[in-house]
């Protein structure tokens, strides 16, 4: 049984799950709420060298971001499959940050 939903929030659609990020809500059956943006590892080295040219990041010597999960792909089985893992493990908790009632998308 599955204890968990995501929503994926997408600005267009999904272009290549092999090179993009993706922020991600995760709705768990008792109530709680938490959300993370999923990069995929060729999305991260698009970005330091989109960095390199535009100056951000020191030129291109770092991406962050808060929430940060790094996956291989983005798509639907991998996000399931990684959120699976934080809930299982308890890292759910220090990997993604939780929705207060107000930040909520209910």
């Amino acid at each position: 049984m599955k204890n968990f939903s995501i929503t994926i929030h997408a600005i267009d659609e999904v272009l290549s799950a092999a090179d993009e990020n993706i922020d991600v809500q995760i709705d768990l059956l008792d109530g709680r709420k938490f959300t993370a943006t999923f990069f995929s590892l060729r999305n991260l080295k698009y970005l330091l060298e989109k960095f390199r040219t535009t100056g951000e990041c020191a030129k291109g010597t770092y991406v962050w971001a808060a929430d940060m999960i790094v996956v291989e792909s983005i798509d639907e089985e991998t996000i399931h499959k990684t959120v699976a893992s934080l809930i299982e493990t308890g890292e759910i908790e220090f990997a993604c940050t939780e929705l207060k009632s107000s930040d909520r998308d209910d």
